[in-house]
């Protein structure tokens, strides 16, 4: 009997007893799996939006963001610090601070557009459009240069122009050999026509044709006191040709400011509207439309309008100034 009752002790009371425990273990092992996902989506998944809204928006608390604001707001909704972007791109602190404050300047000579691969690529953005738009609104930049079109219009126009020089070379071998006597005879007439000084005077005060394009090669007018005002209070950047930044902020109404002339300096605004260029009290007209942004405006290409504009009186009137 004791031998019959050993079967039954352990048989069904351990059987029922590893089946239970192998529930409860299936039990606690679906529970695990099916919270941990749970746990990860609310985390990740609203830095994500919030930084491609930003990103897709290139604002920030309605504020309208240049590219480099965008990659540090980006960055920031991310939770990620400039080190942890350093540490997994290999790119050094100080050129991600750079990039950020786009002081392209600093960076070394055809680095840019690495830098800003690397660093859109860890922040998860497209890595194309960063650095197009950042380049456009960097201006002074070899890549947005090497990208233009009108290199490649004039590789192009040399070949093109070997045809019309090689049948006009011909014709007037032609006409030399075949119509000498002829083509002396229909000069003649023109010259008795219409002397050559007459037609081409632009007008009885100022120089001939042939002496305006002489002068467009000759220097800018440095001596003009061009100036931007602000008519109303609104933000400006200033930069140099290098990509130094001479002034970033938020200027008054009625306040003025005198860029470096002749020296390849570029001006930003968030509201073009907001600031005037003027030539002492002649005014050249304004910095952009009314209400619309605008990047990298270039300092010497308006100098040449304002010198048109203003008069040589207004144009020496003041001493010689340059704000910094």
């Amino acid at each position: 009997m004791g031998h019959d009752e050993t079967p039954d002790a352990f048989g069904p009371s351990a059987g029922a007893g590893s089946a239970a425990t192998g529930n409860d273990t299936h039990r606690s092992l679906d529970d695990v799996d099916v919270s941990r996902p749970r746990q990860n989506v609310p985390e990740q998944a609203p830095e994500r939006a919030s930084a491609m809204a930003i990103f897709n928006s290139r604002e920030f608390n309605g504020e309208t963001l240049r590219m480099g604001q965008v990659l540090r707001r980006v960055r920031e909704a991310l939770g990620l610090e400039i080190a942890d972007v350093s540490r997994k791109s290999l790119l050094r602190q100080d050129f991600l601070m750079w990039i950020e404050r786009m002081e392209i300047g600093q960076i070394p000579k055809g680095y840019l557009t690495p830098y800003l691969r690397a660093y859109s690529g860890e922040l998860g953005l497209p890595d194309a459009e960063v650095i197009a738009r950042y380049t456009h609104e960097c201006g002074a930049v070899a890549d947005v240069k090497s990208s233009a079109p009108v290199p490649k219009i004039g590789d192009i126009t040399p070949q093109k122009s070997k045809l019309p020089m090689m049948a006009a070379a011909a014709a007037a071998l032609v006409l030399v050999a075949g119509g000498a006597v002829t083509i002396t005879q229909i000069v003649k007439p023109q010259k008795e026509l219409a002397p050559a000084p007459a037609i081409v005077a632009v007008n009885g005060g100022r120089h001939s044709l042939f002496e305006d394009a002489e002068t467009t090669s000759r220097p800018l007018p440095t001596n003009l006191q061009l100036q931007l005002v602000a008519l109303r209070q609104g933000w400006l950047e200033v930069r140099g040709a290098d990509g130094t930044i001479f002034r970033s902020r938020v200027m008054a109404a009625g306040e003025s400011y005198f860029p470096r002339l002749d020296a390849g300096w570029t001006v930003s605004a968030r509201d073009g509207g907001s600031f005037e260029w003027r030539v002492g009290d002649a005014v050249v007209g304004p910095l952009g439309p009314d209400g619309g942004a605008v990047f990298s405006v270039s300092v010497d290409q308006k100098l040449v309008e304002a010198a048109e504009i203003a008069s040589p009186t207004v144009a020496s009137n003041g001493a010689s100034k340059a704000t910094r």
